[in-house]
């Protein structure tokens, strides 16, 4: 019966359509993408300087090259405290352990927008050194 309904039922007949909030969403993002150009330099403006500074504290970042930069830790009860730590000075990463990476591989995700301010950046960068340095993550 659940299969029958599955391929006879109307309301399953075209479902995977995309919502028409959906497609508005898009083209909006699309005229922004091509209206304000200068967004995408201070996206990457952001990155560059988060990248750095992460691998300048002794953060291995990976060899990401998108505005989701990674932090591996390895240990997945030290990236969960790390996580904790973070989260607990005001700074929200996500969390990746096995099997969603690789085992040995855990690590922090971290994403960044055009919106970020050099402030709000360099905030992070001082907290993430911080628990860092004090968890012993870093030197």
């Amino acid at each position: 019966m659940i299969e029958y309904v599955k391929h006879h039922g109307r309301s399953m007949i075209f479902s995977a359509a995309m919502p028409p909030a959906a497609v508005a969403t898009v083209l909006a993002a699309l005229d922004i993408i091509e209206q304000e150009p200068e967004r995408r330099e201070w996206l990457w403006a952001n990155v560059r300087k988060m990248k750095e500074g992460l691998a300048r504290l002794g953060f291995d970042t990976g060899t990401s090259q998108t505005p989701i930069i990674p932090i591996i830790i390895g240990d997945d009860l030290k990236t969960f405290r790390l996580w904790r730590a973070l989260l607990e000075n005001g700074v929200y990463t996500n969390a990746a352990i096995s099997p969603a990476v690789p085992p040995g591989m855990s690590l922090l995700r971290t994403s960044y927008m055009a919106t970020h301010t050099s402030e709000q950046l360099d905030r992070v960068l001082e907290v993430f050194e911080k628990v860092g340095r004090s968890m012993g993550v870093i030197p």
